[in-house]
């Protein structure tokens, strides 16, 4: 029996995003459905743009969303090492036995001469591909000392690949090219580094965007060359943004780390984007629930837009269905109150409250002293809102409970003592209570406050 392997494969060379993160979750997600493993590679080979930073921060995000990996560079493994730019020795040894059997070749070319053909074959409305000179040359020939690179010899056929979402495509290797496989600084290109890594990997299975389609023939390629078996691959449409085109920017801050910044809850992310291309289910699901359900014959084959607002109500449910001690500790509230405090305020604001800033806003009025800004300060000053102030002050001096029958009963006592209605009646309660212009319900500020701290923040601004 096969045992199933996936792999997550990206390049160090920034945070991960939404699209990125979705190729993580599904491979991690069919992994776990069929019982096998998720593999994490560190495609590091752009030297100019790798950094370790990014790497470290690449687990991370991983981490923080709940996708553990099996093996990988920081826990190595049977297959290790597993951070490309150390496989180097691998892949030239590959690709010189691709050499030796004459399925490859040296290529002296210049980066002039390329430039020119390019050039030539564009003008004469020729697609661009390299036309093979170097490709009569044997394993010795070429002058001595001179950079080289390695290409690949394309066998004109057919290529035909059974996708899992898209079903049989065939491509004419024809319209390819002799492609580069080592380039002159020794380092395998992309297309040559993963079908080695993978093969030597034994990974069974890989999921990734439609935007590595055009990748596939190649690889497939030089699997059969190498006489190595290749995955099923599976490639599923980009997200997008509401105007159609690839998410990307413009769209919005959509990397993990300002996802998170914007205090988004890993849960809320995961079942936002695992809805991009899928439909498990309704419901706030756990990333066990989402991959017992999984499965590459229910994902979608058009491109799938993100939602922002289907994140935050995600986000509102994963807030709701978090423990009172999670939420103190994520909104940073742990030192603002004692916990009893803190726990009594955040299981009446937290129904409220669609990310944890916004949590954190709601509670903190209660746990502190609300500090009002210039504008806040201003209203409070107008004698229309003194007056309102000082009209809830007594009739709630008045009261022997707080309750909904009896804040009913006083607002509407204020109403009639000041004439007062709508925003310029409530604003003045609300700003003097708890310095904002939005929150909870006036009655559950009053309930949380109580009598005397009420009374005496109203006393402030009268």
């Amino acid at each position: 029996m096969t045992v199933i392997r996936t792999r997550f494969a990206p390049s160090p060379t920034g945070r991960l995003h939404i699209g990125n993160v979705r190729t993580a979750l599904f491979n991690w997600l069919f992994a776990k459905a069929m019982g096998g493993s998720f593999i994490l590679r560190i495609e590091d080979t752009d030297t100019a743009r790798s950094l370790f930073e990014h790497e470290l921060s690449i687990y991370e995000d991983l981490k923080w969303l709940g996708l553990e990996w099996a093996e990988g560079p920081d826990k190595g493994g049977d297959f290790s090492p597993y951070r490309q730019s150390e496989r180097k020795s691998v892949h030239k040894a590959a690709a010189l036995r691709l050499v030796t059997e004459g399925k490859a070749y040296k290529c002296y070319c210049t980066k002039e001469q390329l430039e020119d053909l390019k050039a030539a074959q564009v003008s004469s409305g020729m697609p661009p591909r390299y036309d093979g000179r170097c490709r009569g040359l044997g394993p010795n020939d070429g002058p001595k000392n001179a950079p080289f690179t390695v290409r690949f010899h394309v066998p004109e056929k057919d290529v035909r690949i059974e996708d899992g979402v898209h079903g049989l495509l065939a491509f004419d290797s024809r319209v390819i090219g002799d492609f580069v496989i080592i380039g002159s600084d020794g380092i395998a290109s992309y297309n040559f580094g993963a079908v080695v890594d993978d093969a030597l990997m034994a990974i069974t299975h890989v999921i990734r965007g439609d935007d590595h389609l055009s990748n596939t023939p190649r690889q497939l390629l030089i699997f059969e060359a190498l006489g190595l078996h290749a995955p099923k691959y599976t490639h599923i449409p980009l997200v997008v943004g509401p105007d159609k085109t690839p998410l990307s920017k413009r769209h919005g801050s959509f990397s993990i780390e300002e996802i998170r910044a914007q205090g988004f809850l890993p849960e809320a992310v995961v079942n936002a984007i695992a809805r991009l291309g899928w439909n498990p289910g309704e419901g706030l699901l756990t990333l066990d629930e989402l991959a017992a359900r999984f499965s590459i014959e229910k994902l979608s084959a058009s491109p799938s837009e993100f939602d922002a607002e289907r994140l935050r109500s995600f986000n509102k449910a994963a807030i709701q269905k978090s423990t009172t001690e999670r939420l103190i500790e994520l909104s940073s509230l742990s030192t603002a109150a004692s916990p009893e405090e803190a726990a009594r305020v955040l299981d009446a604001v937290k129904g409220n409250a669609s990310d944890l800033n916004e949590l954190k806003e709601l509670a903190t009025p209660f746990l502190t002293e609300p500090v009002l800004g210039v504008e806040e300060t201003k209203e409070l000053s107008e004698p229309y809102a003194k007056a309102v102030v000082k009209a809830f002050r007594q009739a709630l001096e008045g009261i022997d409970e707080i309750d909904a029958d009896a804040y009913k009963a006083m607002v509407e006592a204020v109403k009639a003592s000041t004439n007062e209605k709508g925003k310029r009646l409530l604003l003045p309660l609300r700003l003097a209570l708890t310095g904002s212009h939005a929150g909870i319900e006036l009655a559950g500020v009053l309930s949380l406050l109580g009598k005397e701290r009420t009374i005496e923040r109203l006393k402030r601004y009268e």
